[in-house]
C-alpha cells in the first residue's frame, strides 16, 4: 500500500474517534487533536483535506512538516513519539500527523487536559482525569517498568545511550539540560528510585543476558535444504536491542545471496539481496520492540532456510494477522522500548513497518510475506524466489496442484486403515498443508486448514507421523516443527515417475 492508497484509505473511512481531517495548519487545533489522540487511542489528522474529503494540499509542506513537528515536541508534555510526514495524492501534498495512545497519560497542551469524544476533541472532565490517572498507574507495574536490581551504571553502554541522547536533542528538540545518562534515563521513566528498570537494561546494557537471560536471540543458517536438521551457523546474540540490530544485519550480510540485475538505464550491474535488507531489518525491528520479554521462557529467533526466512517472536499480537497486512494504529506491548527506538529514528512511521515489509517484497517480485499469530507468538516469514541450500528439494518438482492431491490422497488410502473417507480426507489436506507450509507447528496448520480444534489437530497429526508421512525436527522449544519424510518424498517422486 503505497502514500496515495493509505490517504484514500483514510478519507474512505471519515472522521473518527481515532481520524480527523483539517484543511489548513492552525497548530493550537493540531495539537488539542494530538493530545486528544494520546489521552484516548492513538490517532491521525490528515492536514490538507477540505470538510467535504476533497484533498485541496498544502503549500511549503516540508516547511511545515519541520516547524509541525518542532511545535508539538515543545508543546506536549509529557513527550511522547509523535510522527509527522508529507504525503502525496496526485500532484498535491498533504501532512499526516500520527500517534499511539500515550503510555504516561494524562497529557497536557497548553496548560489543559484534552481526550476524544467521537469525532471531537473535548477538554477531559474530572472523571475522565481521575481514569486517566488510575490508568498510568496501573502501566506503572508494567514489566519493562519494574526495577531491574543490581544493575549500576558502568554496566549500561554510555556509549549507545549518548547516540540516543544527541539525536532526541537534535531531532525532538529535548532539553540541552537532559545530556548526562542518568538524567535523560530518570526523564524518560528508565532509571527510577535510585535503580534503572528492565527496559533500560533490554535497550542499553553491555549484557543484558547477565540479568534478563531471555533477551538473548537465535540466529540460524540452515544451508542443506528446508528438511536437513544440520544448522551451519547457529549462535546466540546476547547483545542489547541496539547491537542486536546491528548483529542480525551482519548475519544476513554474511548468509544471504545477491541477485544481479542490469537496468535499462544503468549498464553497470547492481547487487540486490533476495529479500531486500529494508524489510529484513522493520521484521526484526518489529520483534525486537514488540516481542513478549516478560517471561523467562520468551524467546526470539531469526533463522534462514533454503526456501525462507522466518523471524519469531513470543508474545500475542494486539493484531490479527491479515490486520498486519494494512496500515494501523496499536498500542506498543512495549511502550517505554518504542519510544527509545522511535528516539533513535529506527520507527520512522508508526504503523507503517508491516507496509514497507510488504511494500518492498512486492517491489522486489517476491512473493508477499506471511504472519503467523497465535495467543503465544508472532512468526514472520519471507518465501524466497531462490534456493540458498546446497540441495534443492525436489519432493514436489514438476507436480501440479491437482496432480499433488491426487498422490496425497493415495498416500493416506494406501497407509491409513479403518480412518472414514471424510478422515481421510481431512488427512489428506492437513498433509498437503504441511508440504506447502514446512516447519510450523500445530497452532499454525489449525489456522491454515481449519479442520478442528487443537486436540483433533493433534490426533490428526500423530496419524501422519505413525503412517511414516511426517517428523517432528528442531528442539522442543518454540524454534521447531513438522517436516515431510524422506518416505513421503519418495513416494511422491515414484509416482511422479510413473
Amino acid at each position: 500500500m503505497n502514500s496515495e492508497q493509505l490517504i484514500k484509505s483514510l478519507l474512505k473511512q471519515g472522521e473518527s474517534e481515532q481520524l480527523e481531517f483539517k484543511q489548513v495548519v492552525r497548530k493550537d487545533a493540531i495539537g488539542k487533536s494530538i493530545c486528544a489522540f494520546l489521552n484516548h487511542e492513538g490517532g491521525q489528522v490528515l492536514i490538507g483535506i477540505a470538510d467535504d474529503k476533497k484533498v485541496v494540499g498544502i503549500t511549503d509542506a516540508e516547511k511545515w512538516e519541520k516547524e509541525l513537528t518542532d511545535y508539538l515536541n515543545t508543546s506536549i508534555i509529557p513527550e511522547a513519539p509523535i510522527m509527522v510526514s508529507v504525503e502525496s495524492v496526485g500532484n498535491k501534498q498533504i501532512l499526516l500527523v500520527k500517534v499511539w495512545a500515550g503510555s504516561k497519560q494524562p497529557y497536557i497542551f497548553d496548560g489543559s487536559i484534552y481526550f476524544r469524544r467521537g469525532q471531537s476533541t473535548v477538554k477531559a472532565t474530572s472523571q475522565q482525569i481521575s481514569d486517566l490517572i488510575h490508568n498510568r498507574q496501573k502501566t506503572e507495574l508494567h514489566w519493562e517498568r519494574q526495577l531491574a536490581l543490581g544493575v549500576e551504571l558502568e554496566d549500561l553502554d554510555i556509549h549507545e545511550i549518548q547516540k540516543t541522547i544527541d539525536r532526541s536533542i537534535n531531532e525532538s528538540k529535548l532539553d540541552e539540560n537532559k545530556r548526562n545518562p542518568i538524567d535523560f534515563l530518570t526523564h524518560f521513566g528508565l532509571f527510577q528510585n535510585g535503580h534503572f528498570t528492565n527496559a533500560a537494561v533490554v535497550l542499553f546494557a553491555k549484557n543484558p543476558a547477565r540479568f534478563i537471560p531471555q533477551t538473548r536471540v537465535r540466529v540460524a543458517f540452515l544451508e542443506k535444504g528446508k528438511t536437513a536438521d544440520e544448522f551451519v551457523d547457529d549462535r546466540i546474540l546476547d547483545g542489547n536491542l541496539f547491537k542486536n540490530i546491528s548483529a542480525v544485519q551482519d548475519f544476513f550480510e554474511k548468509h544471504l545471496r545477491t541477485t544481479r540485475k542490469f537496468t535499462e538505464k544503468d549498464w553497470e550491474r547492481q547487487d540486490e539481496y533476495v529479500v531486500p535488507m529494508s524489510a529484513l531489518r522493520e521484521g526484526v525491528m518489529n520483534a525486537l520492540v514488540h516481542r513478549d520479554y516478560s517471561l523467562s521462557s520468551a524467546s526470539m529467533s531469526v533463522i534462514i532456510y533454503s526456501d525462507r526466512i522466518e523471524v519469531f517472536n513470543s508474545g500475542k499480537s494486539p493484531l490479527k494477522a491479515v490486520e498486519l497486512t494494512k496500515s494501523h494504529l496499536s498500542l506498543p506491548v512495549n511502550p517505554d522500548i518504542a519510544h527509545m527506538v522511535f528516539l533513535r529514528g529506527y520507527i520512522e512511521k508508526i504503523g507503517r513497518g508491516t507496509i514497507k515489509i510488504m511494500d518492498a517484497c512486492k517491489a522486489a517480485g517476491l512473493k508477499a510475506p506471511r504472519w503467523t499469530t497465535t495467543d503465544t507468538s508472532v512468526k514472520l516469514a519471507f518465501p524466497l524466489n531462490v534456493n540458498l541450500g546446497g540441495a534443492v528439494d525436489g519432493a514436489v518438482d514438476g507436480a501440479t496442484d491437482d496432480t499433488l492431491a491426487s498422490k496425497l490422497d493415495g498416500a493416506i488410502d494406501g497407509a491409513i486403515d479403518g480412518a472414514t473417507k471424510s478422515t481421510k480426507s481431512k488427512l489428506s489436506s492437513l498433509l498437503r498443508a504441511i508440504v506447502d507450509n514446512e516447519g510450523k507447528r500445530i497452532p499454525d496448520y489449525k489456522e491454515i486448514t481449519n479442520l478442528g480444534s487443537e486436540r483433533t489437530m493433534e490426533r490428526y497429526v500423530e496419524q501422519l507421523r505413525e503412517a511414516g508421512f511426517i517428523e517432528f525436527k528442531g528442539s522442543a522449544a518454540q524454534t521447531g516443527g513438522y517436516f515431510i519424510t524422506d518416505k513421503l518424498k519418495k513416494i511422491i517422486n515414484q509416482k511422479s515417475a510413473d
